[in-house]
C-alpha cells in the first residue's frame, strides 16, 4: 500500500473528515457523471428505468441524474439519499422537470435498514449504488422484503473487471473508497445478487462512455422476486 493510500485510510475515518469528503464529493459527482451522461450514459440510464412501473423506490439517488428517464408507468417515486448533501441539487433537479405523471418525496434514510412496510413496492430501482453501501447482502435483503410478490429490482452498477483492470481496481479501491463516499471499484455486484433471495432475469454487460478507468465495466438488468 503507497503512503498516500495509507494516509487516506487512516483520515478517512475520523467524522469530520469522513463529512468533508462526503460534501465535496456531492459537488464533484454529478460534473464528472455529467460527462459521461452526455456520452451515452444517459441512454443506459433510459433502458433501466423504461420499465419501472407503479411505487416505486430509488436507492442512492444522488442528485437526481435518473429523474428524467422514469416513464409514465411510474405513480410515485420514493427517493432515498443518505448523503444529505446531495439533497440541494437533488431538490433543483425535480424542480427542473416538465410535469411528471408521479409524486414524489425524498428520505434522507438507510438503505440497510428502509424505513418501509413489506410488500410495499412495485419497483427498487439502483443505479451506481452498491458499490458504495457497507453490507450489500443486507441491502439486497431489504429490498428483497419490500418488493411486493413479482417485484423488480432494476439495477445499472459498474462492476469487477477482469486481468489488468481488476488489479488496478484493487490497488486503488482504498483511494477511491475514501474519496468517492465508500465507493468500491471491485465489488462483484452479480454475484451478492446470484447469493440473494432476487432472481436475475436480464444482464446487459457494457462499458461506462468515458468513465474513470475504475469503473468502466457496467452492467445492467433487472432481478425479481419470486412470490413468497
Amino acid at each position: 500500500m503507497s503512503n498516500v493510500e495509507s494516509a487516506l485510510e487512516q483520515t478517512a475515518v475520523t467524522p469530520r473528515v469522513r463529512q468533508t469528503l462526503s460534501r465535496l464529493f456531492a459537488w464533484w459527482y454529478p460534473k464528472v457523471m455529467g460527462i459521461s451522461e452526455r456520452a451515452g450514459q444517459a441512454e443506459e440510464r433510459r433502458a433501466q428505468l423504461a420499465s419501472a412501473e407503479g411505487r416505486t423506490l430509488e436507492i442512492g439517488v444522488g442528485s437526481g441524474l435518473s429523474l428524467p428517464h422514469y416513464g409514465d408507468l411510474v405513480t410515485e417515486l420514493v427517493l432515498l439519499e443518505p448523503n444529505t448533501a446531495f439533497h440541494p441539487a437533488l431538490l433543483e433537479t425535480i424542480e427542473g422537470l416538465e410535469a411528471t405523471p408521479w409524486s414524489w418525496r425524498v428520505i434522507a434514510g438507510d438503505a440497510h435498514q428502509l424505513p418501509f412496510d413489506d410488500s410495499s413496492f412495485d419497483s427498487v430501482t439502483a443505479s451506481l449504488t452498491f458499490c458504495s453501501v457497507a453490507d450489500p447482502a443486507r441491502v439486497l435483503d431489504e429490498i428483497h422484503r419490500v418488493l411486493r410478490p413479482g417485484g423488480r429490482l432494476l439495477f445499472h452498477e459498474h462492476v469487477r473487471g477482469e486481468g489488468i483492470r481488476a488489479r488496478l481496481q484493487d490497488r486503488l479501491a482504498p483511494v477511491q473508497v475514501a474519496l468517492a463516499d465508500g465507493c468500491h471499484p471491485n465489488r462483484d455486484f452479480l454475484a451478492a445478487v446470484e447469493a440473494s433471495r432476487l432472481r436475475i432475469v436480464d444482464v446487459v454487460h457494457g462499458r461506462m462512455p468515458r468513465g474513470l478507468p475504475t469503473v468502466v465495466p457496467v452492467v445492467r438488468g433487472t432481478a425479481v422476486r419470486l412470490t413468497g
